[in-house]
């Protein structure tokens, strides 16, 4: 039997010429053996950086080592000892299947890794595990020991014979440490926030007084403010100086709100940006406050409408009235243009609106000819100013106005001309519109056989319902055939905002008869008697 105790870290090389040279003795061809008569040794360590900061998940690399060396015995063939250990999955002075598990100690940290698989470890080779683990926020600065349980399996012995092989494995557990360190950290905290005029969709203020609940000092201090789905920071970066441990500062930022569409409490994010005491740049974890952000103002509104009717000019009074539970600050009524409409105004002051106060604002606007009298939806906005004087507008509110008919009239009568003759008609002129006519003005068109030197004929004010006669003088050619005739009609008006309308065209009838006198009236007629 040869006894080798020399280096056991070796690969299975180096075990292969070992076999070799335990072959010298002489043993029966017909069998080999092979024993272990020391466990691997396993120790383990730190890969790069075992700094650990207060308050912060960290993941640590931690390395295992197989520092082993083995005490064999081996005896036989070593080609059939080297088909052994290849058959079986073996190797020579390896920890095998090994896991490992470590544990806090007296280190204030929770770990979130549980056992770990690292594997076969060669001698002499080194395999890693993750390990992640949450340094409490409060953890005191100092060097600490953590607890590493490793469980393996190695090689006891191998035995071949003609027709078997016998390996006999051994489970092994060793306990060991990992070294981390612990250094002094700044770590923030929120001590209040406030929130001042925020408002949806309005730029408002967030106060935050932090303080330094580390134990290492914050040089060039900055606190940021977090961008959120409500907030949206104007200003940030804002500096706090130096804050020893302990010690608070405050800084006021300014932020414009989304349209959260209710009250409610939101949270709001911030972090310390500082130097730490060598110098670097370092970012504090995210600490939170809530403030309480309010809905925007609300509204109601109401119209009466003035001459609105298919191509005219007319007018919308509008009333807004606040049904918030605040002030509005100088607040404007914005009419959105919109179909048939064509605005003459499209802004108007309500002034301050306290809440449950109404103000009226009027806009003129023109309606298209090819409108059809119904009801129509107009869309206006209230735009009104925040605490910076920022314009600030609400969403779309839509209200339902009439546009009337266009405006017309009729005419009446009967009158009768002689062919040939010249004579002085009336004719009665009925407003049959909604609204009142101003400075109205009658006017015929002559055509034959009618001609006329007095085509127009004042009317002045007619209201609606209202009928005023007219006269007109004409003319009829002498081969005029009698009959029946029509004189187109229209009348020009003023409306109520000083615009001139022209109505359609109205048929107003002229009977023809036939010539009166003979030829005696005819010469008479041509002398002028």
């Amino acid at each position: 039997m040869s006894s080798i105790g020399r280096d056991g870290r070796a690969a299975v090389t180096a075990l292969v010429v070992l076999f070799v040279m335990s072959a010298v003795v002489a043993t029966p061809a017909a069998a080999a053996t092979y024993s272990e008569n020391q466990e691997p040794e396993l120790v383990t360590s730190v890969q790069g950086s075992n700094v650990l900061t207060p308050g912060e998940t960290t993941t640590l690399q931690i390395g295992v080592q197989n520092r082993g060396t083995a005490v064999t015995n081996s005896q036989g063939e070593t080609s059939k000892l080297a088909d052994a250990f290849r058959t079986a999955g073996v190797t020579p002075g390896a920890a095998m299947a090994t896991t490992a598990s470590v544990e806090s100690g007296s280190a204030p940290v929770t770990l979130r890794t549980g056992e770990q698989p690292v594997g076969t470890i060669s001698p002499d080779g080194t395999r890693q595990a993750s390990l992640e683990l949450e340094v409490a926020e409060d953890a005191s600065p100092g060097t600490y020991r953590l607890p590493v349980t490793l469980d393996f399996q190695y090689v006891r012995a191998v035995s071949v014979d003609d027709d078997d092989t016998y390996v006999t494995r051994r489970d092994q557990t060793t306990r060991t440490y990992v070294t981390v360190r612990i250094e002094p950290a700044v770590r923030l905290g929120v001590e209040s926030l406030d929130g001042e005029s925020l408002n949806a969709k309005e730029d408002g203020r967030v106060v935050a007084t932090v303080r330094n609940e580390g134990s290492e000092t914050a040089s060039d201090a900055e606190l940021v403010l977090g961008e959120s789905d409500q907030l949206t920071p104007r200003t940030n970066g804002l500096s706090l100086g130096t804050l020893e441990p302990g010690e608070t500062g405050t800084a006021s930022f300014r932020v414009g709100v989304a349209d959260t569409g209710s009250t409610d409490t939101y949270t709001v994010p911030f972090r310390l940006r500082y130097e730490d005491s060598n110098g670097v740049v370092r970012e504090s974890q995210v600490r939170t406050g809530e403030v309480t952000i309010r809905d925007a103002p609300s509204f109601d509104l109401s119209a009466t409408t003035t001459d609105l009717y298919v191509d005219s000019t007319g007018a919308v009074a509008l009333s807004v009235t606040n049904t918030g539970d605040r002030p509005v600050p100088n607040a404007r009524a914005v009419l959105r243009p919109s179909e048939p409409f064509s605005p003459l105004s499209t802004d108007a002051s309500l002034g301050t609106l306290d809440p449950g106060e109404t103000a009226t604002a009027r806009f003129k606007l023109e309606v298209a000819d090819r409108a059809i009298p119904q009801e129509y939806p107009l869309a206006f906005t209230v735009v009104y100013d925040d605490t910076y004087q920022d314009p600030v507008e609400s969403d779309p509110l839509t209200i339902p106005v009439e546009v009337g008919p266009e405006m017309t009239f009729e005419t009446s009568g009967s009158p009768t001309v002689a062919a040939g003759s010249t004579e002085t008609v009336e004719v009665t002129v009925t407003n049959t519109g909604d609204g009142t006519m101003h400075d109205a003005v009658a006017r015929i068109n002559a055509n034959t056989p009618f001609e006329t030197d007095d085509d127009t004929a004042y009317i002045g004010e007619l209201a609606p319902g209202e009928s005023r006669t007219v006269t007109f003088t004409v003319s009829v050619d002498d081969a005029a055939t009698s009959k029946a005739y029509s004189l187109d009609t229209t009348i020009k008006y003023d409306n109520s905002f000083d615009r001139t309308v022209v109505t359609n065209v109205e048929p107003t009838a002229v009977e023809v008869t036939d010539r009166q006198g003979g030829l005696l009236a005819s010469i008479l007629r041509f002398l002028g008697l």
